[in-house]
């Protein structure tokens, strides 16, 4: 299934603001975004992303999203934001999570990253934003890769969550962000990166992202009463965003606020 879905093109695709020509500026950062049925997160990632990203960022949605509606709602708001769009073929991946996401992270990275040969690139979710200035190429000056690692055993990778790479440590490797078990350990989504890429890297050598849970309401519930915080509270990932797992509390409807909680932490 995957092989499929991987053969179509973006030409043969809905697709607006998004031009697929070699990027010829200094530094440049294609940041992606996998949208899935709900556009909310992506009306406010967009606002966040613009606010709060230092450089040459080229912002590049790509919906999944399996309603119609909502993907047309989505798709209206990339183009009033002026910001690169295609709408994805039908993934027929859509009853596995990690594998859906894992497909549409390859598809994009072969047809849309690859090709456009930014200087640097980076994959988030679609409830995940910056809530304090970041200049992602500065990072990536330091070191070929950034992002929260997971680690299982003696194997790691960085979490399809958040994760940016340089784009000449990774252009002769081969990019596989479909979930993987090796002898036994199960690595999720961004884990097929192990075999092609990190097993060769020392992590010792690395920097990661802090990464940590904090609840916004009584609970433990991870999905309905917590949100997550990446990079020193740089990050702020409100979990559960395309709302896959029901809960009682959407946090739609009070993501702003916690936004403006976190955004106004750290600029006293």
């Amino acid at each position: 299934m995957e092989f499929l879905f991987m053969l179509r093109d973006v030409k043969s695709l809905y697709h607006s603001n998004l031009n697929l020509s070699p990027v010829d500026e200094i530094e440049s950062i294609d940041l992606v975004t996998i949208a899935f049925n709900n556009p909310k997160v992506i009306e406010l990632q967009n606002h966040y992303i613009k606010k709060h990203l230092v450089g040459n960022i080229h912002r590049i949605v790509v919906d999944n999203s399996s309603n119609t509606e909502r993907s047309e709602q989505i798709k209206e708001i990339c183009e009033r934001d002026r910001i690169g769009y295609v709408r994805l073929h039908k993934n027929r991946m859509e009853i596995f999570g990690n594998y859906n996401h894992g497909t549409a992270v390859n598809w994009t990275y072969r047809h849309i990253v690859k090709p456009r040969g930014a200087w640097g690139f980076g994959f988030i979710d679609h409830d995940i934003f910056p809530v304090q200035d970041i200049n992602i190429a500065q990072i990536l000056k330091k070191q070929p890769i950034y992002g929260a690692q997971r680690k299982w055993n003696d194997l790691w990778y960085l979490s399809a969550i958040i994760s940016f790479f340089k784009t000449s440590f990774v252009e002769d490797k081969q990019f596989d962000f479909m979930p993987i078990t090796i002898n036994g350990t199960y690595l999720d989504t961004g884990g097929g990166n192990w075999l092609t890429m990190y097993k060769n890297m020392n992590e010792n050598e690395l920097k990661f992202m802090s990464n940590y849970t904090v609840n916004f309401k009584e609970g433990n519930d991870r999905y309905e009463d917590k949100i997550e915080l990446f990079d020193d509270e740089k990050w702020v990932h409100t979990i559960n965003g395309s709302y896959w797992k029901k809960v009682d509390v959407v946090k739609k409807n009070i993501m702003e606020d916690l936004l403006h909680k976190y955004e106004a932490k750290n600029t006293k």
